[in-house]
């Protein structure tokens, strides 16, 4: 099984340097974020927080986590994705997500659409991407996209283009998404974005049998896809690591934040549901460091 950190923003750290300190210890690969903030943590640009972790490195992979298709157009994501394909020398795989937070988008002059808008939005987007990576030129005439490139018209593409990875957690969006990504990440704490904001007390509530459905659905349209799943850590014996503990409660997200051997196992345990690799975002500073001496001795 492959493990992911996700570059901590806001920390006051370089993207190329924890990008060679994750390479060091041994991680599979590596992640960056895209927001323009989350509360008072500020990210960096996602296209240049990855074009600086691979510029950074030589073995390991790299993935947007996901980029968010509310900021952008998918003519754009694509551009960008090519274009950091070129610079890791092969090593992107491009995650492309429907985006969630709703006071971001707000905050900068746009509309947020509600849920089965985003839904419709991000499977449109997909399709568009699909076409680009693999000629340069689209031609797409959805409800919410309208893209005519061709002719002379192209974008720069590459010899292999980045694998595509999609992010999905409710029954559309497992069922829509799957069939257009060489990856699926589940998202365990989908029904906790949904209201345009994290919401602890929902993740508190997710269930064992929630996640399993939900890797049951994408293996139930594509048995040979690989399947990924995004988690939430804590590790240590902190007050912050307690608090969010407490807060998770009896949940069984709530078995990822705790001591660094619990969590390991718990993350060990992923595999047997069909989970091939963990992005792990950690929400208590130096969980990657900890679990890095459980998960990959």
């Amino acid at each position: 099984m492959e493990f992911f950190p996700n570059f901590p923003a806001g920390r006051g750290v370089c993207a190329d340097d924890w990008a060679r300190a994750k390479e060091h210890e041994g991680w599979h690969g590596i992640c960056a974020s895209d927001h323009f903030w989350v509360g008072s943590t500020r990210y960096p640009h996602v296209f240049v927080a990855a074009t600086q972790m691979a510029a950074a490195t030589s073995d390991i992979q790299i993935t947007t986590s996901f980029c968010n298709n509310l900021f952008r157009s998918p003519v754009e994501f694509a551009q960008g994705a090519l274009a950091l394909q070129e610079a890791a020398q092969g090593r992107f795989e491009a995650g492309l997500g429907a985006g969630w937070a709703q006071d971001e988008i707000e905050a900068v002059g746009w509309a947020y659409p509600d849920g089965p808008t985003r839904i419709s939005m991000y499977v449109e987007a997909l399709q568009v991407v699909k076409q680009l990576f693999a000629t340069g030129q689209c031609t797409f005439e959805g409800q919410h996209y309208q893209i005519h490139i061709a002719g002379e018209q192209a974008l720069a593409t590459c010899d292999v283009p980045p694998p595509l990875i999609g992010s999905a957690g409710g029954p559309r969006a497992l069922r829509e998404v799957t069939p257009l990504v060489d990856r699926v990440e589940v998202k365990a704490s989908a029904r906790a974005t949904r209201v345009g904001h994290l919401d602890f007390g929902i993740m508190a509530s997710v269930t064992e049998q929630e996640v399993a459905e939900q890797i049951a659905r994408v293996k139930s349209i594509r048995p040979e896809v690989p399947v990924g799943i995004f988690i939430l850590t804590g590790v240590g014996d902190d007050p912050a690591v307690q608090a969010l503990k407490q807060g998770l409660g009896n949940g069984y997200l709530g078995r990822f934040v705790g001591e660094a051997e619990e969590v390991a196992a718990a993350l060990m345990d992923l595999e047997q549901m069909g989970i091939d690799r963990v992005q792990l975002t950690e929400l208590a500073e130096g969980s990657h460091s900890k679990l890095a001496q459980q998960l990959l001795a």
